[in-house]
């Protein structure tokens, strides 16, 4: 409930806009569905410039969200003209007809079931571009990777110029002499390393000092250490 609230509160403008639109729209369809007003008369002739306003307007608030909504809500407001428009215009060719030396026959119910069916995948269309638009991460699969930013986010970065007052008491060294030969020879490679200070996790730089009872994180099973990679990989 209060995602669904938190998304509404985005942009909240926009989508009151587009949500009144969509009504509009309904009340429009389903009148002329039932009534199957005529084209040429004023009560159509009225109807349709509301709705090509309501359309356009639907489209300028999401014109600016990027190529993706836009190109889905164009067939989507395309879908809802179509299912304004077909029934009071198919209205005078109800009947028999031949199309490609085969006979069919139009009566009220194929283009009711005709106009529904594109006001609903109109519709449909409508409510994916606004989730693309507004709010994408619903669409996001679950297990979805992490970002490296997100990732790395959660520990803290270490500055030996602003330690807590009790690593005074408490030599510091430089993080080499915690290391193996190897793993000093290939330390320039990390941008930063995964440093237990003091109990807190620490993303310390390479050049950095640290206090002497600190611990290197390590991969539990190869033993490596854990720290970003300046080639923008794990290592």
């Amino acid at each position: 409930m209060m995602y669904g609230l938190s998304w509404f509160r985005c942009d909240h403008k926009s989508l009151k806009f587009i949500l009144i639109g969509m009504l509009l729209l309904a009340i429009i369809h389903i009148y002329l569905s039932i009534s199957f007003v005529d084209f040429n008369s004023k009560i159509f002739v009225f109807l349709h410039i509301v709705a090509i306003l309501v359309l356009i307007l639907m489209f300028l608030s999401i014109v600016f969200k990027g190529i993706v909504p836009v190109a889905i809500s164009c067939l989507g407001l395309v879908l809802l003209y179509g299912s304004i428009v077909i029934p009071s215009v198919a209205s005078d060719s109800l009947g028999p007809f031949y199309y490609k030396a085969s006979m069919g026959n139009l009566n009220f119910d194929s283009i009711s079931r005709g106009s529904h069916g594109f006001f609903l995948l109109g519709i449909s269309m409508i409510v994916f571009s606004i989730i693309i638009a507004y709010k994408p991460t619903i669409l996001y699969i679950r297990n979805r990777p992490v970002p490296a930013e997100d990732l790395w986010s959660e520990y803290p970065k270490w500055d030996e110029k602003m330690q807590f007052a009790g690593t005074r008491m408490e030599s510091l060294i430089r993080i080499p002499l915690l290391l193996s030969d190897t793993e000093k020879y290939l330390l320039w490679r990390y941008e930063f390393i995964l440093v237990v200070i003091y109990g807190t996790v620490y993303q310390v730089p390479i050049n950095s000092c640290i206090p002497e009872s600190s611990i290197i994180l390590r991969d539990p099973k190869s033993r490596k250490i854990i720290g970003y990679s300046k080639y923008g990989y794990f290592m």
